[in-house]
């Protein structure tokens, strides 16, 4: 027998709900979460992210939609980087930096923990990042459509006219050289700036 629905809230209202979020604003959050835990650590944060999805799918049928929804996410998100900070021995020497960073105390769940300025601006970064000259150019594309769009290998797939296995490909190697070629997560000023923005012009258009 299968529990009772609570606040008359229907799986598939709650399906529509996150999949908005998904689209919308799991971009935001990997790219504040990659700002604290580091832009090597990208992959950490995209998984905290869909992890927090997948929980609001199970729990909100039952409890009901939060008032805002995307900072319950958030708010999800944060504390199972936490755990995951406070567990793996990778963050050890940056444990306190990091704590300090995402502990934030907001006067209630529904209020943001990050400011939208914040937000903007780490979105930003990450697209310098995933439009970074170091990357192929096939491969800053399929990376900024996965971590700030929102899309999966397959629509990605779909978009580029290839394979899903091939942009499974591009987005691992990109995330490689990310991690080896030590790209910074930062927004570039004077000439580099210049000389990289018309790629991130290219990779939304």
């Amino acid at each position: 027998m299968n529990p009772p629905e609570l606040n008359n809230t229907r799986p598939n209202e709650v399906f529509h709900v996150v999949e908005h979020l998904f689209r919308h604003e799991a971009g935001k959050m990997v790219a504040t979460l990659t700002r604290i835990f580091g832009i090597e650590h990208l992959s950490l944060a995209e998984d905290v992210v869909q992890e927090a999805l997948a929980r609001a799918l199970q729990t909100w049928p039952f409890y009901g939609v939060p008032n805002n929804p995307a900072a319950w996410i958030m708010r999800a998100s944060r504390n199972l980087a936490l755990d995951v900070v406070r567990r793996e021995k990778v963050f050890r020497d940056k444990e306190p930096e990091i704590i300090r960073l995402m502990d934030r105390q907001s006067p209630s769940p529904d209020a943001a923990i990050f400011s939208e300025q914040e937000i903007a601006d780490d979105r930003l970064r990450l697209l310098f990042v995933c439009c970074h000259p170091q990357i192929p150019v096939e491969a800053q594309v399929a990376l900024a459509l996965k971590t700030l769009g929102g899309f999966n290998p397959a629509e990605i797939a779909k978009a580029l006219l290839t394979t899903e296995a091939a942009v499974a490909k591009r987005l691992t190697r990109a995330k490689q050289k990310i991690r080896v070629a030590g790209i910074q997560f930062e927004i570039p000023a004077g000439e580099e700036l210049a000389r990289r923005l018309d790629g991130v012009l290219q990779s939304p258009y």
